[in-house]
């Protein structure tokens, strides 16, 4: 299979594997050449485009084997693109609606410490003159 080899009439994973095969390759020394894990070649030869994580990765990929073994790997890349990413159903974005807040008037923390009047203070003002009392009552 020469430059220009279109894809048509079999799989991408399936040119890749015997162009490979018929170049005496192995998946490993593609791996050690083109620095890319075997199992994503062994994934794009089976046509497992999921175990490749991203579309991008995979047309890389495509694109660089393809050319290593004297593909068009510009024309693979482009056909997993026409049959396979563009029928694959995108996840839904969707835009998330900020959380309203509740407005905290600053009028409502006074009037709060208003009423509560100084009880507070008087009561640990009582709680240190009873622990005082108790000391005095030990120590005599």
């Amino acid at each position: 299979m020469g430059r220009g080899t279109t894809v048509n009439e079999s799989s991408i994973g399936e040119v890749l594997r015997l162009a490979r095969e018929q170049q005496g390759l192995t998946l490993q020394d593609v791996s050690d050449a083109l620095n890319i894990k075997r199992e994503y070649l062994e994934a794009l030869e089976k046509d497992e485009y999921d175990a490749i994580p991203g579309a991008v990765f995979v047309k890389g990929f495509l694109r660089n084997y393809g050319n290593f073994l004297e593909l068009d790997g510009i024309a693979l890349a482009r056909e997993y693109k026409e049959n396979v990413e563009e029928r694959t159903p995108q996840p839904e974005v969707r835009t998330i609606m900020p959380v309203k807040k509740k407005k905290v008037r600053k009028d409502s923390n006074k009037k709060k410490k208003q009423r509560q009047g100084k009880w507070p203070e008087i009561t640990i003002i009582a709680g240190i003159i009873i622990f005082l009392l108790l000391i005095i009552w030990i120590l005599i």
